[in-house]
């Protein structure tokens, strides 16, 4: 069993049947304070493949560092006692967290699929979703300019009647990044998400580059990190 538990003490049936419940309520309050708790305070919804990653080592480090709190006994130096508590934590949780971690891969497929599927062969429109992934909003692609990050919301700038109009629609730019097609629109800062289509110009000023939207006065950043993404449309 994990960590040798059956073996820590000289006990059997009911009795070893309680401790053995006790590790795992540990093990399972360990990960409803993550996901429940910790998740809502740092305001995680969604997880990207790599902040996926990230989350599950903490998790395990957590109950690895709780369960050595818990059941290190005299005469054990505590940090060797948690690394091998780190390793047991890891061998238990990585078929779990595999299988989740092909759900969420499967989820994302199907919520690209049923926004692509909103796209129309005839007029090209783009639908976009909010965060229970309801389409609110179907644009011609040509029409949207970009989205802009709005608190809990994105601001949704497109062009109208000749005239550029904004919806805000509660959803987040990380959301859409994931759902939305890349070849279509791409991020390029943290706040900003541009349609490549309606891109007039990409300058560099100060060393900083910055992008002017089509059908309008706005210029938009492109942060350090997103440079990479753009090096085909400025060279």
């Amino acid at each position: 069993m994990p960590y040798n538990i059956n073996l820590w003490e000289d006990d059997k049936g009911v009795d070893q049947f309680i401790r053995l419940s006790k590790f795992s309520a540990i093990g399972i309050s360990v990960l409803a304070f993550s996901q429940f708790v910790l998740r809502k305070l740092f305001g995680v919804k969604k997880f990207r493949l790599v902040e996926f990653v990230f989350w599950v080592f903490f998790e395990i480090t957590l109950m690895a560092f709780v369960l050595s709190l818990i059941y290190q006994y005299d005469g054990v130096v505590f940090w060797p006692f948690f690394l091998e508590c780190l390793h047991y934590a890891s061998l238990v949780i990585i078929i779990p967290y595999t299988i989740s971690l092909l759900i969420i891969y499967v989820i994302q497929l199907r919520q690209k699929r049923n926004i692509k599927s909103n796209l129309s062969s005839i007029t090209d429109l783009i639908g976009i979703p909010d965060e229970n992934n309801a389409v609110k909003l179907s644009i011609p692609v040509n029409s949207l300019l970009y989205f802009e990050s709005a608190d809990n919301y994105v601001a949704v700038n497109y062009i109208d009647d000749n005239k550029v109009k904004k919806k805000l629609i509660r959803n987040t730019l990380k959301n859409l990044e994931i759902i939305l097609d890349n070849a279509i629109v791409k991020r390029c800062h943290r706040s900003y998400i541009v349609n490549l289509k309606n891109i007039k110009l990409i300058e560099k000023v100060s060393g900083k580059f910055l992008i002017h939207v089509k059908n309008s006065d706005v210029v938009i950043p492109i942060s350090a990190n997103y440079i990479p993404q753009f090096k085909t449309h400025m060279y």
